[in-house]
């Protein structure tokens, strides 16, 4: 792969669009998305659908009973209050519900301290103390975050760039690329392009359905699913080849991304990730803090090799010899 134009789509992509939590920010990110697909000969489709009261903007390529999707999300979050992202730090994003008890544990007992300081006189301390807390693990949520690079401006460069792989193979009209919204918000907009696709009829029996969320920074390529390995078992021979430190995670019952909305079709996540610092788990580096700043060109570009080998072989059977 090119990690040429991985870099300059990240440059120019973190220039003009590193936020994407409006409406008017993410029509404008669109825009840049279907000028890209269709400098490279795709035909793209965008939708607006309402779903648990928020708008979901999506855009995908042109295909018929598509045999193989590939998903992103494109929104952006606000930002993690330090003290939630330390807990992720600890456990890891695929320990969520350790780190989740661990907020609640840690949530009660500083509440309990306030009460103390105000049961016992100490008001001025109480109230700086509350300032201090709020800072730590309320307030910063209600800003966007300014970067983005990992999360997800990784994910979507990331099928843009399969989509300029493909563009003169034979088997394009085959593989759909789609960009999802609104998946910080607790993938919305997977779920509302799922309740389309059924009534659509738009998927195979055995349509392989890959998401790519955070594909650029972690030491460790994380190939998600839950229950149905179906697809882990189909990639994971081409990840290993061109990123020899993959490792395949069952979630079960746990979310990670918008794959999650697909699991009973097996469909997969790809991401990026760390050892946590209480081993047994993996956590994504700055994400949703403003230091999500860094992107990582060669290791995207080996994914998608990896994920271009995959598709050959495939669809070998159509590919002209």
């Amino acid at each position: 792969m090119n990690t040429a134009l991985l870099k300059k789509w990240n440059e120019d992509l973190a220039a003009q669009f590193s936020r994407r939590l409006t409406g008017k920010e993410k029509e404008r990110f669109l825009d840049k998305i279907e000028e890209e697909l269709q400098a490279r000969n795709y035909e793209s489709e965008r939708v607006k659908v309402k779903r648990w009261g928020f708008t979901n903007r999506l855009v995908s390529t042109k295909c018929e009973k598509p045999k193989v999707i590939f998903l992103a999300h494109y929104d952006t979050p606000t930002i993690m209050p330090w003290g939630i992202s330390s807990a992720f730090t600890l456990f890891g994003h695929t320990r969520q519900v350790l780190a989740s008890i661990f907020l609640i544990i840690l949530t009660l007992t500083l509440s309990a301290i306030y009460l103390w300081l105000e049961l016992n006189g100490f008001e001025y301390w109480a109230a700086i103390y509350l300032v201090i807390t709020s800072i730590l693990l309320v307030i910063p949520i209600f800003f966007p975050n300014p970067n983005n690079a990992e999360d997800n401006t990784s994910g979507v460069i990331g099928l843009l760039a399969l989509a300029e792989q493909i563009k003169d193979e034979s088997f394009k009209e085959k593989v759909q690329f789609v960009f999802l919204d609104n998946e910080e918000w607790g993938l919305i907009g997977s779920n509302a392009l799922k309740r389309i696709w059924q009534k659509d009829n738009h998927l195979r029996a055995n349509t392989a359905i890959i998401n790519l969320d955070c594909v650029s920074r972690g030491e460790v390529p994380l190939l998600v699913y839950h229950h149905n390995n179906r697809v882990a078992q189909e990639v994971l021979p081409f990840l290993q080849e061109h990123l020899p430190q993959t490792q395949m995670l069952d979630m079960k019952r746990v979310p990670l991304s918008d794959n999650y909305t697909f699991r009973e079709k097996g469909a997969i996540d790809i991401s990026f990730a760390d050892p946590s610092i209480i081993p047994g788990g993996f956590y994504i580096r700055k994400i949703h803090t403003p230091g999500d700043k860094d992107f990582s060109p060669k290791k995207t570009g080996q994914l998608i090799d990896a994920l271009t080998d995959f598709l050959k072989d495939k669809f070998r059977e159509i590919t002209p010899q």
